[in-house]
């Protein structure tokens, strides 16, 4: 069978872009080394116990139709009643310390009102500043929007118009958190408190795109948070079946090795298994830094794209404790489902702390109970500690010292939980699993375990990402999505990235077939 696409890796970035060209009428093929679709949106069971592999909550998901990115490509594909949804009843509370030491201990709902009124109380005199700042988020949302569904080549041109309509967002898009937080006048403690979300991205604020941020705030206090009740699992098969039942193919134990090239054009890959598919227009669901050193030869490579990518960092490598605990959440005190606990609101202090395995202390907690109620047996709850490593530490560790190490970091997170929230859990432990940025690598086969792809600094921002890899393919035929790609990391992304790619191919296709009809 002749296929118009060819996809590399059924991650949640590949099954999008998969779908959304398969929906357009092309045939394509993924193709999966692995045995499942989703890559790290799966779960793992332990005992009684079915834990969720990754996924901390989806953003740009709303109840209504047609409202919120993500909501909007799933009801494209038709899939959004094929997921039951749960939802916590609050966004995330923050508990750190302030520059002065102070303790900091916040809560905060979801909706953008009832946020900014929660900041309000414990800063008084933050709502003016706190209103400029979800006005600035909303232009930003609606820029990088426009940005997503435009057909036309991004060139000087287009940014002058960019900037005529939306210009706070081309003002502040080069910027980092911490500039813009500065320039909008925010009061310390306000900051310290929105600050705390910074670790879901893996930049330290004064570094941190100030557009990544907001849009992943903005879209998560206006919207909410969902997950699926049959964990993540649920999106990767709806999507998965929506392609199979199109007249696309997903084909699994099939890992590619090379990708064929001819004067520059993309041409086919090759399978492990020496096979050889032919095909001019290749979407990778992976890291353009194994792509370009692994499956392609030195002389195939664009130099522009060799610059690119070197002039990048690797973002956060991830690391996650799972615990299955013998006492409900109700019993345990345990009433929020995110609890993101730092040592000092300070981000990049904190990012500092992260680069070695005994300075990093830092957790996002997730209590799944306290979204589904019916996740785990009665009278149990599950918990996951996820933290990350913001240098490539665990890469050094000795192996006959690896379980060691596994078993110190865990102690180490949990009590540090247990210090910062006065709940005591370590003594109803029914079921551990430690992950480090190890496991990530040898699961979703990401160099050194990072979870959020190349890091978004503010010279990298997703406007940049946009203007130079976008507009126009350094390797003809060949494109990337994912959370290596424009919008960084993270479900919410990877899903729109697919999406994007999908269209951003399509429009590669019709233009090589204008050429071929001249």
């Amino acid at each position: 069978m002749d296929f118009d696409i060819i996809v590399i890796g059924a991650g949640l970035g590949g099954l999008t872009a998969a779908a959304c060209a398969t929906k357009e009428g092309k045939r394509v093929l993924v193709l999966e080394k692995g045995l499942a679709p989703g890559g790290s949106a799966t779960s793992f069971t332990r005992g009684r116990f079915e834990f969720e592999a990754s996924l901390h909550a989806l953003c740009g998901y709303s109840k209504s139709q047609g409202v919120g990115d993500v909501r909007i490509i799933f009801d494209e594909l038709g899939i959004t009643e094929k997921i039951e949804w749960c939802q916590p009843k609050n966004a995330f509370r923050i508990i750190t310390k302030s520059k002065n030491g102070e303790r900091i201990d916040a809560t905060l709902p979801f909706g953008i009102e009832k946020f900014i009124n929660a900041i309000e109380e414990y800063v008084p005199n933050s709502k003016e500043s706190l209103t400029k700042l979800f006005d600035l988020a909303e232009n930003s949302v609606n820029a990088l929007n426009h940005l997503c569904s435009v057909d036309e080549k991004i060139n000087m041109a287009f940014a002058k118009g960019l900037l005529k309509d939306y210009g706070d967002f081309v003002r502040t898009a080069p910027y980092s958190v911490n500039r813009v937080f500065k320039a909008l006048e925010i009061p310390q403690r306000a900051i310290e408190i929105l600050s705390g979300i910074w670790c879901l991205l893996g930049v330290d604020c004064d570094r941190l795109s100030f557009t990544q941020y907001i849009t992943l705030l903005y879209s998560y206090i206006q919207f909410g948070a969902f997950v699926p009740k049959e964990r993540s699992n649920e999106i990767s098969l709806a999507i998965a079946g929506f392609i199979e039942d199109n007249r696309s193919q997903i084909r699994y134990n099939s890992p590619v090795t090379r990708i064929i090239f001819e004067k520059g054009q993309a041409k086919g890959v090759i399978l492990k298994n020496g096979e050889k598919i032919f095909c001019d227009h290749i979407i990778a669901n992976c890291s353009p830094t194994d792509v370009f050193t692994k499956m392609m030869k030195t002389n195939e490579v664009p130099v522009s794209a060799v610059k690119r990518t070197n002039a990048r960092t690797f973002g956060a490598r991830g690391a996650t404790i799972y615990l299955g605990l013998n006492r409900s959440a109700s019993d345990l005190g345990i009433e929020d489902y995110t609890t993101v606990i730092t040592e000092t609101s300070d981000s990049s202090v904190q990012y500092n702390l992260m680069r070695t395995l005994n300075s990093n202390k830092m957790c996002i907690v997730s209590c799944l109970n306290n979204a589904n109620p019916g996740c785990s047996p009665k009278g149990t709850c599950i918990l996951t500690f996820t933290t990350l490593f913001t240098d490539n530490c665990w890469g050094n560790v000795e192996p006959n010292n690896y379980f060691n190490e596994k078993d110190n970091f865990a102690k180490r997170i949990i009590n540090f939980y247990e210090e910062s929230t006065g709940i005591k859990i370590s003594d109803f432990i029914e079921e551990i699993e430690i992950a480090t940025p190890l496991t990530f690598a040898r699961y979703i086969n990401t160099p050194q375990g990072v979870i959020y792809g190349y890091s978004c600094d503010e010279w990298d921002s997703v406007l940049s990402r946009f203007m130079t890899e976008e507009s126009d393919s350094d390797t003809k035929g060949l494109r990337f999505c994912g959370g290596w790609g424009t919008q960084n990391a993270g479900f919410s992304s990877a899903i729109s990235s697919g999406r994007n790619t999908a269209y951003a191919t399509l429009y590669d296709i019709e233009n090589s077939n204008k050429g071929e009809n001249k």
